[in-house]
């Protein structure tokens, strides 16, 4: 097979073997540390490249690169100094060994001048024959060239040789892969007088510049419009163009309330948002290496077509602007029901059709789901992720049919964590006060005396009940620790007669208002629910939450403000098997 010309002035995916003709020597300047990787990440390395499919790119992150000012032989590194090492290193060994091939490329040092040498003849060396002979060998070295950075080199010169030892592989095809398969992400850069290399190797090093995938394959959609054979004036219109494509789609998806329709809250550290809408067209959403789709495209399995990437992101749009649209597939994003390049696949399948053919899928998604469980066997204690992703659907649908031209926060749902919480409290045993306990259990006691009077039977926890009230005197206000008990027995008995864990004691609400309210009262949670919700907070109360809370789905014969009753949850339970399965 030819190997390419390179140009080392262009951003490329370049393999060891591909830099043999340049052979370029990398230096490190004085504002750089030493080399510091240690054992674990040398085998990690190793493990990496051993365990990568011979054929398939093993893809290292970006080497920053610029010109030397006054040398044009020498490419200083701004970042990738302890991967290029490291690499310089294996191949020393693997040299070593098999003695068959020409490193493609040196290292210098600006002030480490002893780590010049000490680098380049670390091969001559004498192997150990296990780790713990590493630090005697180290002990035996010339006290002149005993320093931390070469202590690191020799260090993982003999875990290499080791790891080598242990594996027993065909080291001939070990440097094959070394050579064709694990590559380079070369990223050169221009250096001025105001951003000069030091200043980005401080930026890099603060997190203010991060290059990702996204930041690479812009690259590579300039350099394609720069070597279009077209008058140059024409190219900077086709890049001015791009760019303003490139921004107005950042823009958008940087909104929250647009990007976690499409993403749930495991994809909210997207380094770049753009980023996903690359590897939604490159097939990369499952990949765990985060340039995958900057891999593809720069190896050529992937064509560098920017309306493609256009199109992706003017569907969503579309979508984004249509509620019924917006919601299913908000949902079904949201309850890890469907990925977004699930949606789109199951979109392009029913492309050439009428659009509501598609539309009827998301439905029959939801339908499935719907028809995954029985609405009330389901509990908090058994199915509690099911449990969120009912009263999350049942929102989104309650809030679509009272508010048809809005769209529901996907956003909020994420960024304040929406979570379960009982309306009825769910641990007696976690109040403090006595008086807390004496009014749960007047709530529980009204409860039970609805479904008492329906029963026209005695519940044997009524007795219990009031046994503990009566215990409650003036004179003794103390919460013992046999009240607690008695609590505890209470609160058994009561799992089978009060559906505490049910759906119908279930709401969703956000991490900050549920700790506020706590274990607390129901008319407690009441009052501060109705004092968050109409003070316009930052903070939302979910729409259906609310409902709850005002009992508005309960009948007006058995309507108050104090706990809440048997009649509350049973008309609660009724508004969402109706709202979720349509049903009276």
């Amino acid at each position: 097979m030819t190997q390419k010309k390179i140009d080392l002035d262009k951003i490329d995916l370049l393999n060891l073997h591909s830099l043999v003709d340049t052979n370029p020597v990398f230096y490190v300047a004085d504002y750089q540390r030493g080399y510091r990787w240690d054992r674990e990440q040398v085998l990690q390395l190793m493990n990496d490249i051993h365990q990568n499919p011979k054929g398939k790119t093993y893809c290292l992150q970006p080497i920053m690169l610029t010109k030397k000012e006054c040398s044009n032989d020498f490419l200083e590194v701004i970042d990738g100094q302890q991967r290029l090492t490291t690499l310089y290193i294996l191949l020393k060994v693997l040299n070593n060994r098999l003695k068959s091939f020409t490193i493609p490329f040196s290292i210098e040092y600006a002030t480490r001048l002893t780590c010049i040498d000490f680098l380049k003849n670390i091969d001559q060396h004498s192997f150990v024959n296990e780790v713990s002979q590493i630090e005697e060998s180290w002990s035996t070295i010339d006290k002149e060239v005993q320093n931390v950075d070469n202590y690191h080199i020799f260090s993982a010169f003999q875990t290499i040789h080791l790891w080598l030892e242990t594996k027993k592989l065909d080291e001939n095809i070990f440097l094959e892969k070394v050579s064709q398969d694990v590559k380079l992400i070369w990223y050169p850069v221009v250096t001025t007088e105001s951003m000069n290399a030091k200043k980005m190797f401080r930026n890099i090093n603060s997190g203010k510049i991060r290059l990702t995938s996204s930041d690479l394959i812009k690259a590579l959609f300039v350099l394609q419009f720069q070597e279009l054979r077209l008058p140059l004036s024409q190219r900077n219109q086709l890049k001015l163009e791009f760019s303003n494509q490139w921004n107005d789609i950042e823009k958008q998806l940087i909104q929250d309330d647009f990007w976690f329709f499409i993403t749930n809250q495991n994809q909210i550290n997207y380094s770049t948002r753009i980023g996903l809408l690359f590897d939604l067209v490159t097939n990369s959403t499952k990949s765990s290496d985060p340039y995958s789709a900057y891999t593809k495209y720069s190896e050529g399995n992937v064509p560098l077509e920017w309306m493609k990437i256009v199109d992706v992101f003017r569907k969503i749009h579309e979508w984004s602007t249509d509620e019924k649209y917006y919601h299913r597939i908000g949902f079904l994003v949201n309850a890890d029901r469907m990925s977004f390049a699930d949606i789109l696949e199951m979109y392009e399948k029913y492309r050439k059709e009428p659009k509501s053919r598609f539309y009827r899928a998301l439905e029959d998604e939801i339908k499935t789901f719907r028809e995954s469980f029985v609405l009330e066997n389901i509990n908090y204690n058994s199915h509690r992720v099911l449990c969120k992703h009912v009263l999350l659907l049942y929102n989104i649908l309650i809030f679509e049919k009272d508010f048809p031209d809005q769209k529901f926060p996907f956003d909020k749902y994420v960024n304040e964590e929406w979570s379960l919480e009982h309306i009825h409290p769910q641990n007696p045993q976690d109040f403090s006060q006595i008086e807390d306990v004496e009014f749960w259990l007047s709530d529980t006691k009204k409860i039970l005396s609805q479904k008492h009077a329906k029963l026209e039977e005695n519940l044997p926890v009524m007795d219990k009940i009031e046994s503990f009230l009566n215990q409650i005197t003036k004179e003794n206000r103390s919460y013992s620790k046999e009240l607690r008990e008695s609590i505890r027995e209470i609160k058994d008995l009561l799992e089978v007669e009060v559906a505490t864990h049910k759906i119908n004691n279930l709401a969703l609400l956000d991490k900050t208002t549920n700790s506020k309210l706590g274990n607390g009262l129901f008319k407690n949670k009441r009052e501060i629910i109705l004092k968050i919700e109409g003070a316009d907070q930052e903070n939302y109360v979910p729409y259906a939450t609310v409902n709850c809370f005002v009992k508005k789905h309960t009948e007006k014969d058995f309507l108050q403000n104090e706990f809440w009753s048997e009649a509350d949850a049973t008309c609660y339970y009724q508004s969402i098997k109706k709202i979720i399965y349509g049903e009276q």
